[in-house]
């Protein structure tokens, strides 16, 4: 009788399982949602930035190129 009490206060996988996912579709509930524009001007924003960041590391990566060429080259 003892066993089976302690079986049924202890959470198992599905119970625990259920009620993650309860909480998650509750905490969704109050999730503030961007408008389309600022989810279009956040992206604009990002891609751009992504692009610059790009440029940039190529460049720097062309001349380490040129550099260890360079020192190749006087050996």
């Amino acid at each position: 009788m003892v066993n089976q009490a302690q079986q049924a206060k202890k959470p198992n996988f599905i119970n625990k399982s259920a009620a993650y996912f309860s909480d998650v579709r509750s905490e969704m509930g109050k999730v503030t949602w961007p408008t389309r524009e600022d989810l279009k001007s956040h992206t604009t924003v990002v891609l751009m930035f992504l692009a610059l960041l790009a440029v940039v590391v190529g460049t720097l990566d062309q001349i380490f190129q040129r550099f260890v060429l360079l020192l190749y080259s006087l050996t």
